[in-house]
């Protein structure tokens, strides 16, 4: 028996002063076994009293406030590589609410794309500058013979991680330095006469 009639039989019996024992008795009595409880019975009588004879559920949960997608999408698209709870706080609603919004207005979450190290232009063009250096010191003093190794260092080489970012489909992510799961190991190269370089 569904609740709705179990409710309109709750409140006829109400009117007519019924106690809810009796009431949850007569019910049983009639469609048998256990289809009305008393404490059910004693919740919706109570009810009745305080002047509420609304017979349905009241709505449970936080009322989800909705979120205009074309303003989520321009929120997104000034900075994609907010989180999920950051932009939910941003529009006063929930992570869920959030991701149901995403979707829609077809956004997909993408990680960064690693590359070995990112140098700038500067950079290639000092690594140029020391090899050729090195190679002429060697084609002049004939240096690499007399290299040795010793007073080893450690130096991190911690890049930072990847973050995600809200794109289209069909956008590519945005590339990063790779991590370094293991510290780099530099070593201080000492010639015979005692000076040293890197």
């Amino acid at each position: 028996m569904e609740n709705l009639k179990n409710r309109i039989i709750y409140d006829y019996e109400f009117r007519r002063g019924t106690s809810a024992a009796e009431t949850t008795r007569r019910v049983n009595d009639v469609y048998g076994g256990h289809v009305a409880k008393e404490n059910t019975v004693r919740f919706w009588f109570q009810r009745f009293r305080s002047g509420n004879f609304d017979l349905q559920n009241k709505p449970r949960g936080r009322p989800e406030t909705q979120v205009d997608n074309e303003v989520l999408k321009a929120i997104v698209e000034a900075d994609p590589s907010q989180t999920t709870s950051e932009l939910a706080a941003g529009c006063g609603v929930s992570d869920k609410t959030v991701l149901i919004h995403l979707k829609q207005i077809g956004k997909i979450k993408k990680l960064e794309r690693w590359v070995p190290q990112e140098l700038t232009e500067a950079n290639r063009q000092t690594r140029a500058d020391c090899c050729v250096t090195l190679l002429n010191r060697h084609n002049n003093e004939g240096i690499l013979n007399r290299i040795i190794t010793c007073d080893e260092k450690w130096i991190l080489n911690d890049n930072r991680k990847r973050s995600a970012q809200w794109l289209d489909p069909g956008q590519p992510a945005k590339s990063c330095p790779k991590r370094k799961f293991t510290p780099k190991k530099w070593q201080k190269c000492i010639e015979n006469n005692g000076s040293y370089f890197d």
